[in-house]
């Protein structure tokens, strides 16, 4: 079925890999506090040049398939295991979130054409490393939570520690995501790019969001990874706040 105008790209397609987040949040399991699953789906054959064709049994093979950038993505999404089980994906033509109905045991449609606020007024992020973090962050984060940013709100922390979580209810209720680089330990930021932030970055600019890396001028979708754990500074959420974020961050 035709989804967003996104068919064109699926007729020409011929093999699939996907990469996965098997268990995001994971530490936070034996508290029952929400954990997910991050997955996102690429043309295999388009990592490859000078008819090259990808062996998807050999594991170097696949790992070139899924280098590519998120902008390359077919589809992304994620599955939040919390109070009701939801899974929220793109084909890229617009997200949609749907619910697992225990009785039926199958996922509804629960929330068509999903649109982030343009603006919220929530800020997720672990501070704990905030000491390292940049001074032009740092600038932004006093101004939103002193009232002083563009809204003139005074914005409020909500940080679960699974990212699946934090996301979700950035894209429900606006507002900011971000897991910075800091100097002292994780001078890439703590999230692989390939299997964590590109697809969630994907799904959210669908949704009518934005996303950055630590220049506040180039989406994630356009960092070409090198390896598949690589690492990568991390910023998404409404757009209105994505432009006032970048503004910091640009100096």
């Amino acid at each position: 079925r035709r989804m967003g105008g996104v068919e064109e790209k699926w007729t020409s397609t011929r093999r699939l890999a996907a990469c996965f987040d098997p268990l995001d949040g994971s530490g936070n399991a034996d508290a029952s506090i929400c954990t997910g699953t991050v997955f996102g789906v690429f043309d295999a054959d388009a990592g490859f040049r000078g008819g090259e064709s990808p062996d998807l049994r050999d594991a170097s093979s696949l790992s070139r398939a899924v280098l590519q950038p998120g902008n390359k993505l077919l589809a992304a999404g994620y599955c939040l295991y919390s109070s009701t089980t939801m899974l929220v994906f793109t084909l890229g033509g617009g997200t949609h979130g749907f619910t697992l109905d225990t009785a039926m045991n199958e996922f509804v449609l629960t929330h068509p054409n999903m649109r982030i606020p343009s603006r919220g007024s929530i800020y997720s992020c672990n501070e704990s490393y905030s000491e390292g973090w940049s001074p032009d962050f740092r600038r932004y984060l006093s101004a939103i939570k002193g009232g002083r940013g563009q809204s003139g709100e005074r914005y409020t922390q909500r940080y679960i520690g699974s990212m699946v979580g934090d996301v979700h209810r950035t894209l429900m209720y606006g507002g900011i995501f971000a897991c910075p680089a800091d100097d002292d330990v994780h001078p890439r930021g703590s999230l692989q790019l390939v299997h964590k932030s590109a697809p969630m970055a994907f799904l959210i600019e669908h949704a009518g969001g934005r996303s950055a890396d630590d220049s506040g001028a180039r989406s994630l979708l356009d960092v070409v990874p090198s390896r598949v754990h690589e690492r990568c500074p991390c910023f998404m959420g409404s757009s209105d706040d994505m432009d006032e974020l970048a503004g910091y961050l640009r100096g």
